[in-house]
């Protein structure tokens, strides 16, 4: 074969490989926009290594916004209503409403960045066979991150909406260590009557899970840096917190020490939270001073996907918290130094 026609097969070989990566490209970002956009219903199912849920979802787009309702069908009972932003959770067991503010995450999946093409960077796409989910036909896309810093992705998408049907959080060596999965969805035409009336619950125990921050991430210098980060990971965050005994206390679990910050003329925030991303995986760092070995994780901890690490600074100690390999949380919680 003469050199310029071999050289033109290789070019348009790379041509069709760009165009089919954009083609997946173009996928993800169509299922990041669709669960937005959808009105819907139907039971969904989470596994993680210690823990199976199921749930019922409501969805709707109205002119209010975005809102959707959760009922756990397994475990505690618990319903949960999501309004753009604000999320109210109700425990009949326990007679107890909780109110979350400015909520920013998804309550089904995460949601990819505003800039897919980012990803690129990152992690590689692969199509695999198509299959179906919950009765709706479904192309497969595989995530693989370059590195072995961060997990992959495996989405199910239906083919018709764009909507996610099942998502897997696939491990270095190709195990599953979280998913999602619809087992029945049903699209509706338009938005759906929210489920339940939250009025009959105005006799609970009413509790506002909120935590008072200051943003410093546009202030002054930060005096921290982590020098170990997988490439792509950038500061998206950081905020002072008026905090706890560890930075792994589930948040609400110190409202009555809330309460008494907020009394005072000028609480001292003492807890620094920075979170760090690439846009899809995301890790964050808190910083605070020792206040023991007993008050603090020490070394690696994992729940399910999510893995933790602690270690001592001098006068301080940093826990890294995060859906990332142990060996991603290590290398930054024992890179963190304080800057002079």
């Amino acid at each position: 074969m003469p050199f310029k026609s071999a050289f033109f097969v290789f070019s348009l070989f790379l041509v069709s490989a760009n165009s089919f990566a954009g083609d997946l490209f173009d996928i993800l970002q169509r299922m990041s926009n669709a669960d937005q956009q959808q009105n819907y219903q139907g039971t969904f199912i989470l596994i993680k290594p210690d823990n199976l849920s199921t749930l019922r979802v409501t969805h709707g787009n109205d002119a209010g916004g975005v809102w959707e309702s959760l009922e756990a069908l397994n475990g505690e009972p618990r319903k949960v209503v999501r309004r753009n932003n604000k999320v109210i959770s109700v425990f009949p067991d326990r007679e107890l409403v909780t109110t979350r503010l400015n909520v920013e995450k998804p309550l089904l999946h995460r949601q990819l960045p505003e800039n897919i093409s980012q990803l690129e960077f990152f992690y590689s796409l692969k199509r695999l066979a198509d299959d179906r989910v919950a009765n709706h036909l479904a192309l497969v896309v595989d995530l693989i991150p370059k590195d072995k810093l961060r997990y992959g992705y495996r989405y199910w998408i239906d083919k018709d909406t764009g909507m996610l049907l099942r998502c897997d959080l696939v491990a270095e060596d190709n195990t599953v260590v979280e998913q999602m999965i619809f087992t029945s969805l049903d699209y509706l035409s338009e938005s759906p009557v929210q489920s339940f009336d939250l009025k009959q619950f105005d006799h609970y125990r009413q509790q506002l899970l909120s935590e008072p921050e200051e943003d410093v991430s546009d202030t002054a210098p930060l005096q921290w840096a982590v020098n170990t980060l997988p490439q792509g990971f950038m500061l998206m965050q950081g905020t002072m917190r008026y905090s706890k005994s560890s930075a792994l206390q589930p948040s609400g679990a110190s409202n009555a020490e809330d309460k008494k910050i907020k009394g005072k003329k000028n609480p001292q925030a003492n807890l620094l939270h920075l979170v760090y991303s690439d846009g899809l995986a995301s890790v964050s760092v808190f910083i605070e001073k020792n206040q023991g070995a007993e008050k603090h994780l020490q070394g690696a901890s994992t729940m399910g996907a999510v893995n933790a690490f602690g270690n001592s600074i001098d006068d301080y100690f940093v826990t890294v918290v995060g859906e990332v390999p142990v060996k991603t949380v290590q290398a930054m919680a024992q890179s963190t130094v304080k800057l002079k």
